[in-house]
């Protein structure tokens, strides 16, 4: 955001504290109403013009019958209808003002959508459409993904350096001059990749993936909506009316798209969509250290609304590197696969299959988007004793998870025999090895085609 003059030369800040009694977070979002609509209807109308484009050239995804068992061959190209919905938004917000109200007194050129962010967005999108064309190594794609972190570093919010520095101050600790800047250029890059990837890794069934971004949007726009109405009375930032823009942009050009990805899809997002929604969805989370108050808290609320793809995420990296495997190695062991082979064996058929186990995932990013969004209205030091304990409880879940995993690939009783408790009765090592034993004859014969071809 740049500081400018309002009218009757006074900044923007001070015009806008002039008119706080005027101003609710309600009456904003009725103004940036349109941004949704513009989303909306752009992706909904571009969506099926692209899956026919990706058809006639043979941008499609063929079933193999081994990985890729869907009936049918099913068109990329959903990811680009979602940048340009995503795009129309923005368009709304530059040209047609939706903030120049005199409900809400703060004048037009107080918004300027920060051009780094869009710029990152241009280079996911156009990595993750290469790779769905022609394929590409993961080398090319991280380093798209890096570029794209390095324009949120140049952006003039820092937001990266600013959760670093204000982070410390909360844990009051002081560290030497520039190393906030170092640290928060390693944070943005561990942000924007793992947030790029774990979409990418969560986009193994019909419509989850957009379903699952589009729920944590919506608890991304409730913060938002509650910072606005805490700083309008206090210490205002330019930077609040871009996290509603963002966050109802993205929402539209993700409900826009929902339909023809839902069961049974028509077209797929690809990497290019599935990279972006997780650049973009990172993006709003880091707005968040731009809050006038409370930054890191706001983050950490964030990424618990964000927490059902770092989960999934964090329990891939162990179960991989535990097996001494790359973490760029795919499988068909996500949370949503399990919860797909349990919904199956009531044998429900396989679309039924697919909507349930997606719906299921659906629940469960609903429970961490209402307890992300219910920490900021609750003391501040609630937020952190919250993250922590969630946070640690999935990095040791996911420990343990990777631990078995290679228990029962090894089909070793020794570690199963370590394991008992004292006053086990000595047939239990047994049953668990019986278990090691059945449990891959339970794989082989579970069908595949449950699951879209492009699970990591």
């Amino acid at each position: 955001m740049r500081g400018r003059q309002a009218p009757g030369g006074r900044s923007v800040i001070a015009f806008i504290l002039a008119k706080a009694p005027t101003v609710t977070a309600s009456q904003l979002l009725a103004d940036y109403i349109g941004v949704f609509f513009a989303s909306f209807v752009v992706c909904f109308a571009m969506t099926p013009i692209l899956r026919r484009l990706a058809v006639k050239n043979g941008i499609i995804d063929v079933p193999d019958l081994q990985r890729k068992n869907h009936l049918e061959p099913v068109a990329y190209l959903g990811g680009v209808g979602i940048f340009f919905g995503w795009l129309a938004g923005l368009f709304v917000c530059y040209f047609m003002s939706p903030i120049e109200s005199e409900a809400t007194g703060i004048p037009a050129e107080a918004l300027t959508f920060p051009l780094p962010v869009v710029f990152g967005a241009t280079v996911i999108t156009l990595t993750g459409l290469i790779d769905d064309v022609y394929g590409v190594s993961p080398r090319v794609k991280i380093g798209g993904q890096l570029m794209a972190a390095a324009a949120l570093a140049w952006s003039s919010q820092n937001l990266g350096t600013k959760l670093v520095a204000d982070t410390l101050a909360w844990m009051g600790l002081d560290i030497p001059w520039g190393v906030d800047y170092f640290l928060g250029a390693v944070l943005l890059a561990v942000f924007v990749v793992g947030g790029c990837n774990s979409l990418n890794l969560l986009d193994g069934l019909d419509g989850l993936a957009a379903g699952i971004a589009a729920i944590a949007c919506v608890g991304f726009l409730v913060i938002s909506m509650h910072v606005f109405d805490v700083s309008i009375t206090q210490t205002p930032s330019l930077i609040d009316p871009v996290r509603i823009v963002m966050s109802l942009a993205l929402l539209g050009a993700l409900l826009g798209f929902l339909p023809y990805n839902f069961n049974p899809a028509h077209i797929f997002m690809g990497d290019a969509g599935s990279l972006l929604l997780g650049y973009l969805c990172v993006s709003i989370i880091l707005s968040f250290a731009g809050a006038a108050q409370g930054g890191p808290r706001l983050v950490m609320a964030a990424l618990i609304v964000f927490a059902l793809p770092i989960t999934d995420t964090s329990l891939a990296i162990f179960r991989r590197l535990m097996r001494g495997q790359s973490v760029l190695k795919a499988d068909n062991e996500h949370i949503h696969h399990e919860i797909f082979r349990t919904v199956h064996s009531f044998k429900l058929g396989h679309n039924t299959t697919v909507k349930l186990s997606v719906l299921s995932m659906y629940a469960l990013a609903v429970i961490f988007g209402v307890l992300g969004c219910s920490l900021v209205y609750v003391a501040s030091w609630y937020v952190p004793a919250v993250f922590l304990a969630m946070y640690g409880f999935i990095i040791v879940a996911a420990y343990k998870s990777g631990r078995r995993r290679v228990i029962l690939d090894s089909g070793a009783s020794a570690p199963v025999a370590s394991a008992t408790r004292v006053g086990t009765p000595e047939s239990a090592p047994e049953s668990a090895q019986t278990l090691i034993q059945e449990r891959p004859k339970s794989l082989e014969a579970m069908p595949t085609s449950s699951w879209d071809d492009r699970a990591r």
